[in-house]
């Protein structure tokens, strides 16, 4: 039996990258003695509004979407730093492949990317361990994919012609159409489907320097999932709830309305209800009492013909007489909303060693001391890697030091860990000690701010609200707000 291989990002450097010029992390794994090892990794990232806790997480989701081979689109030229050219992210990975319970080989890992308005010029270097090999083997580029030279579809040329013979050969010039639509489109090439068909064609069996494509591309469909802010946006709304899941060969989402019925298509009926009798499972014992349901209200035709049935996320409540009671979810609190959207991937990431998890604002809507022992549980016996951001402090008193980092003032040196940590100390307080009495490195982790220049700007602003008017032929929807 082939294992799944464990991907685990191992380090992290973005550059010029929306209001970050320079920002590096190095993860809780790495600090290990065996940074292969299974088991849990978590990291969040804490600090000042608009000092790149998100920006983070946006860049792992360019990445999830470089790897994919899927179209980057308009966040392209969004994610560049204004003035500059281009920005740069590199992300170093572990990979550990097991055969029926034993190590079958470790690999490192280094994807590259320069994204500029038009091009992504990517590069990849991978070295593999076995048990013979571990102390010789070194660490070499084995793809490397620029748009300086459009003679070359990709380096080193030996590589490339070993493959796909000559420069004049046809494989060649289907490659550079390939390579001319995956920068139309703004994909990467190296993990373009069309690139990778074509490579596992022409290449043999287990060759170590293109068998790493396929698992990096596995892992990004399979088990690296981003869940941003945004979808905060839809459960404060009260617009739709987002549901992510994840099964053995893919991962997804489906959105449910909150305050009404939706009908889905019935071939997708069996994999919703597994995943809301998974979610409710584990969410009673979180927040107790609080089970789902998910209520079928009958089939129907759908626009394009095909059978559909009405469903609706509810929580069952017993009520005094001993009869059950369904609550549209629309009546529950942001945070219960808020852990049903990503329970099923935290749930996976809690078993699965392969699973990588990174949540944006993981501490909206949940109660600090929950969300506390929840991160405690994760990191004490769970199994997979959760990055998250928070402003919630209370996290930085359940979880090792070496699983915080936090920004800074300096977009140059974007990323920081507090200094000589003991056991006995409080990071929560250290951290708060730093902010409030300022800190002896050049990058601060909070920029001051005047809370008697903030109280006469809302003064100021206040007498300019009271002139302001609107005139009686002003539109209805302006004067009604």
């Amino acid at each position: 039996m082939n294992e799944t291989p464990i991907v685990r990002i191992q380090r992290a450097s973005i550059k010029k990258f929306r209001n970050v010029e320079s920002g590096d992390i190095r993860f809780p794994c790495n600090y290990g003695e065996d940074i292969f090892a299974p088991k849990a990794d978590v990291l969040g990232i804490y600090g000042q509004n608009g000092s790149g806790k998100t920006t983070f997480i946006d860049a792992l989701e360019i990445l999830k979407t470089l790897l994919s081979g899927q179209k980057v689109g308009a966040e392209l030229s969004d994610c560049i730093s204004y003035g500059q050219e281009k920005a740069e992210l590199q992300f170093e990975f572990s990979i550990l492949k097991l055969h029926e319970g034993n190590v079958a080989y470790r690999r490192r890992f280094i994807y590259a990317a320069a994204l500029s308005k038009d091009t992504i010029d990517e590069t990849i270097k991978c070295v593999t361990f076995s048990s013979d090999s571990e102390k010789t083997s070194r660490l070499k580029t084995i793809f490397e994919c620029t748009h300086q030279e459009e003679d070359d579809v990709f380096t080193p040329q030996v590589k490339s012609e070993s493959l796909f013979g000559s420069k004049q050969s046809a494989k060649m010039n289907e490659l550079r159409v390939t390579k001319l639509l995956c920068q139309k489109e703004h994909r990467s090439f190296l993990f373009a489907p069309e690139f990778l068909k074509m490579l596992h064609d022409a290449a043999q069996d287990n060759d170590d320097e293109v068998e790493p494509l396929y698992e990096m591309a596995l892992y990004a469909k399979t088990s690296l999932f981003v869940i941003l802010n945004r979808n905060n946006g839809l459960i404060s709304l009260d617009a739709a709830i987002p549901v992510n899941f994840r099964t053995e060969t893919a991962g997804g989402m489906f959105t449910l309305p909150i305050d009404q019925p939706k009908t889905i298509p019935t071939r997708f009926l069996e994999i919703i209800r597994q995943v809301i009798s998974t979610i409710s499972t584990v969410l009673c014992k979180i927040i107790p009492g609080a089970k789902l349901t998910l209520v079928e209200l009958g089939t129907e035709l759908m626009e394009d013909g095909n059978q559909g049935t009405k469903i609706q996320l509810a929580r069952e409540l017993l009520c005094a007489n001993g009869e059950l009671h369904r609550l549209p979810l629309k009546y529950e609190s942001e945070g219960i909303k808020k852990i049903t959207s990503i329970l099923h991937l935290l749930i996976a990431a809690y078993n699965d060693p392969s699973i990588t998890l990174a949540v944006d604002e993981l501490d909206a809507g949940i109660y600090e001391y929950l969300l506390g022992e929840l991160l405690r549980i994760m990191q004490n016996s769970g199994k997979g890697q959760l990055i998250f951001t928070s402003h919630n402090l209370y996290p930085l008193e359940t979880l090792e030091s070496n699983s915080i980092v936090f920004t800074t003032t300096n977009p140059s040196a974007r990323y920081t860990r507090i200094k000589s940590v003991r056991a006995t100390n409080n990071l929560r307080s250290m951290y708060l000690r730093e902010v409030i009495l300022g800190s002896d490195d050049d990058a601060a982790l909070y920029e001051e701010t005047n809370v008697s220049e903030i109280a006469h700007a809302m003064r100021v602003v206040g007498k300019r609200m009271e002139s302001i008017s609107l005139s009686d032929d002003a539109p209805s929807e302006v004067s009604n707000g």
